[in-house]
């Protein structure tokens, strides 16, 4: 469980080691032109309507509440013997009262070492019965858990989270919490320790208020976690995680009468808790602009913006979320264009707008490209901001961003715990499982003008202005707080464990009905290897090469990462924001990577618009235009990349692992990004050639997972792959 990886580094998770905006490397052809005359027809034009996309995005549910107010979710899919529970329990650090911060993560560690009937690690008992998607994680608003498990295992882990429910008191004794609160403890450190892992606390220490519920970090105090006794964390438990304050979902081979039965059997004794309700919190004004600078061991000036704004249920959220795709969100956004690709001052940029249950925060990133006037390009991107926030997107990039969402949506609902996820964080935050399609109906609506006026509304007041320049950081001391009002609260100490039955034993897992794979062979002789499965409409495409990062030559290692990078930045004559626009019309994804033996490139895309998203895929991978200034540029961003890296303690690590171990073509850190002195040599010949030595037709296979047969897709494969 780690709740770092949803709430460090704010602001500055777009400096890749991939690929930028997702774009898939590509293969070149044979002459490798400098300009590619032909131009792929407007994909926007071929692209469906949202309302079609809109239609294809449904969960059927049915829902009810266990006496002791438990609420429970039934979402039915019989095509796999296997069922997702997902628990989401109404308390986050928002709800910490002064001296009890990091509690409700200290408890998702608790939860997870052992409960009265069940002692020990929670993790290794679930592995033991065979689960997947397996975590648990705590954030301003929730605490949850979650795992996925074959049909005849359910009732074990129905029997483990309701113990964890309703029996935990009696297993959390003082080795348990001095364990747990170490861990805890451990997880602060190593979080604090990466570089800008000391700017969440002053994001929010400068956002919010003093005794303003989102103002501490999730991970809480080293002081408060220090003096958490015995009865303050069984306190902090009875008041919380009673059945009534928590929703359970059941996503699978599953139907309502029998989650009933047994819902009724492993939570229904479970005594209602206390009534819990979320804390207020209002959204903050700053009086005047906060600017503020740091120091960290970073390879370059991070220069950020921050706005208090609403949270997910206001009347704005569509048009804040719309609005921090155009500026910097998509990969085709105005700051992209500015400042990454026109001026070619920064490295990196983003835009988000992280909405919570009762606020949010709209912020704006910029990451320097060493070297570069900071104060120039801090200077331009105000200047930008201003523009935006006057103007307004145009009704092309609204629809755009209508568009990716959708899809990105349809793509999160083909795994069980997305569905289970997103019917819980409807059910917990709006009391609507279906506040998805709420949210996406809003987000079809959003007009250009009415994005105008929400962005001159909210990001019209003063903002808390971020600096973090490369350097040696700052003392900094971790807030200190006693604990309130310990006297006064109940001890709690002569709990007193109750009975219950035995846990149940796993069933017998049935043989399994595997689906059946597919395979056939282009004109050129590409092996195609499909399966069909009809759970979403959309449909994946892998083109892989046996090639990786081993590829790279000893000599000059980051050949192939510079190779990845350039590649994705212009195709058949279009230029890197064509080819992102035309992208998005399509709410295509398309990847980039590799592992030590293998090159990957990917598309998703909704079915509807499989033939134009296949076409940019082909572009990319045959005919890509490797301009000089592209190299150029992506050089740039790679070797800040090998730089961020090297101040990193898991890249240092990396770094002299894979060498200890391994050496010769694995000795090299997974990563692929290289040597510097290498990237910094690099010319197009050296991509030209690792092309021709490794990515040939020859050499590829490709994988295909959709909703539509093979022998539909087979001949749009062909026109794409086959004369290659």
């Amino acid at each position: 469980p780690d709740v770092r990886a949803a709430s460090r580094n704010l602001g500055n998770m777009r400096l890749f080691t991939g690929i930028v905006g997702g774009a898939a490397a590509a293969l070149i052809l044979a002459s490798y032109p400098a300009t590619v005359l032909a131009q792929t027809s407007d994909p926007a034009a071929q692209a469906a309507p949202v309302s079609d996309l809109l239609a294809g995005v449904r969960i059927p549910y049915e829902t009810f509440t266990l006496d002791n107010g438990l609420t429970v979710i039934v979402h039915e899919d019989r095509s796999n013997p296997i069922v997702t529970v997902s628990v989401w329990y109404n308390v986050g650090s928002k709800d910490e009262p002064t001296g009890r911060t990091g509690f409700a993560h200290l408890f998702e560690h608790l939860m997870f070492g052992g409960s009265e009937n069940a002692p020990g690690s929670y993790i290794t008992r679930l592995q033991g019965m065979g689960a997947t998607t397996l975590n648990g994680t705590t954030w301003f608003d929730r605490t949850n858990y979650f795992e996925t498990v074959s049909t005849p295992a359910l009732e074990q882990a129905l029997f483990l989270e309701s113990d964890r429910m309703g029996h935990m008191l009696g297993a959390i004794t003082q080795e348990t919490l001095d364990l747990q609160r170490g861990v805890v403890q451990n997880e602060k450190r190593q979080g604090d320790n990466q570089p800008f892992g000391m700017t969440e606390y002053a994001i929010l220490e400068n956002l919010f208020p003093e005794g303003h519920p989102y103002r501490h970090s999730t991970i809480g105090s080293m002081a408060d976690l220090d003096a958490a006794s015995m009865d303050d964390v069984r306190q902090w438990f009875t008041e919380n995680y009673g059945p009534n304050n928590a929703i359970v979902v059941l996503a699978g081979d599953i139907d309502t009468a029998t989650a009933r039965t047994l819902m009724d059997r492993y939570f229904g004794p479970i005594p209602r808790g206390p009534v819990n309700t979320p804390a207020e919190a209002p959204v903050p004004v700053l009086a005047e602009a906060i600017e503020q600078t740091m120091h960290d061991r970073v390879p370059y000036t991070s220069i950020q913006r921050y706005w208090p704004v609403p949270g997910m249920l206001d009347g704005d959220a569509a048009e804040l979320e719309v609005a921090a795709s155009v500026l910097g969100g998509l990969a085709s956004s105005r700051l992209d264009n500015e400042l990454v690709r026109g001026d070619e001052t920064a490295v990196s940029v983003s835009t988000s707008y992280a909405s919570f249950h009762r606020v949010g925060w709209f912020d704006v990133t910029v990451n320097v490209k060493p070297g570069e006037d900071a104060d120039a390009v801090r200077a331009r991107m105000d200047q930008i901001i201003a523009d935006f926030i006057a103007n307004g997107p145009t009704e092309d990039e609204v629809n755009r961003v209508v568009t990716q969402t959708v899809a990105q949506r349809i793509y999160r609902l083909e795994q069980l715990n997305g569905r289970a996820s997103t019917l819980a964080e409807g059910a917990l935050y709006a009391g609507d499982a279906n506040h998805y399609r709420t949210e996406l109906e809003d987000l079809a609506a959003v007009t250009p003008a009415a994005v105008r006026q929400v962005m001159q509304t909210w990001l019209g007041r003063p903002s808390y202005n971020l600096t973090v320049e490369p350097g040696e950081r700052e003392a900094y001391e971790n807030a200190a707080t006693a604990p309130s009002g310990a006297a006064e609260r109940a001890p709690v100490s002569d709990y007193q464990a109750t009975a219950r039955p035995p846990m149940p034993e796993i069933g017998t897992v049935p043989g399994l009905d595997f689906p059946d794979v597919i395979r056939a062979t282009l004109s050129n002789g590409i092996e195609v290897v499909a399966t069909q499965s009809a759970r979403i409409p959309s449909t994946r495409v892998a083109v892989e090469f046996d090639a990786g990062w081993a590829a790279d030559s000893l000599e000059a290692p980051g050949i192939e990462g510079l190779m990845l990078r350039a590649s994705t930045e212009g195709a058949d004559g279009m230029d890197a924001n064509q080819l992102a626009q035309a992208r998005e019309s399509l709410g295509a994804s398309l990847s980039a990577g590799a592992t030590m033996d293998r090159t990957t490139y990917g598309l998703t895309a909704v079915s509807a618009n499989l033939g134009p998203s296949l076409d940019l895929l082909g572009d990319v991978v045959r005919r890509p235009d490797f301009e000089a200034g592209v190299i150029d540029r992506v050089r740039d961003q790679q070797l800040t990349a090998i730089q961020a890296e090297r101040s990193s303690p898991g890249g240092l690590g990396n770094n002299a692992l894979y060498p200890a171990l391994y050496g010769g073509s694995y000795g090299r850190s997974p990563s692929g990004l290289g040597n510097a002195d290498v990237v910094t040599a690099a010319d197009r010949d050296d991509l030209i050639a690792f092309h021709q030595a490794w990515i040939r037709p020859d050499n590829a296979r490709i994988f295909v997972v959709s909703d539509r047969p093979l022998a539909e897709i087979l001949p749009e494969l062909e026109s794409r792959f086959g004369t290659w």
